[in-house]
């Protein structure tokens, strides 16, 4: 499977989880649905959540330093 979102492309199985959504299928599912429905999807920064998975810039922040790695996409 994916193993990220593909919107913000955080890491579904690492934590924080603090409930976002964590299932590769229904991800994909509501994913799909977005795009086929022709919505465009908004920036993480201008919700401050993923549309997607559900996931906090602040998840976004925490699993970067979990990780040790810098870059955020969709910033």
């Amino acid at each position: 499977m994916i193993g990220i979102c593909p919107n913000c492309s955080i890491k579904l199985k690492e934590p924080p989880f603090n409930n976002r959504e964590t299932n590769e299928v229904m991800i994909t599912l509501i994913y799909r649905a977005l795009i086929e429905s022709g919505a465009k999807l908004k920036k993480i920064n201008e919700l401050g959540y993923c549309e997607v998975c559900k996931a906090t810039l602040k998840d976004l922040k925490e699993q970067g330093k979990i990780l040790k790695f810098s870059i955020i996409p969709n910033l």
